[in-house]
């Protein structure tokens, strides 16, 4: 499955579990993720997910070096990590 159908998978389940608002139908990378509400937890909880099945969290991520404000942000960086463990 490409990295961001499962990134986008597991937003839209986060969203639903944790945000007032519903997860829309029609998405767009320059989304803001602070639109859906999510606290520090609940984001957490995102990453969490998205690491049980591609096994990894974004180094930037992790370090506070890179935090994603939009969709298209988090996506690009998995993508990039994804890269660069298989350039490894």
């Amino acid at each position: 499955m490409p990295i961001r159908k499962i990134v986008l998978n597991h937003l839209a389940a986060v969203v639903e579990a944790n945000s007032p608002l519903p997860f829309p139908e029609d998405v767009s990378d320059e989304m803001f993720l602070d639109d859906f509400w999510l606290d520090s937890i609940s984001f957490t909880s995102l990453l969490i997910a998205i690491e049980a099945e591609l096994g990894f969290i974004p180094l930037g991520i992790l370090t506070g070096a890179s935090f994603p404000r939009t969709i298209g942000e988090l996506v690009k960086l998995y993508e990039d990590e994804a890269g660069e463990l298989v350039r490894q």
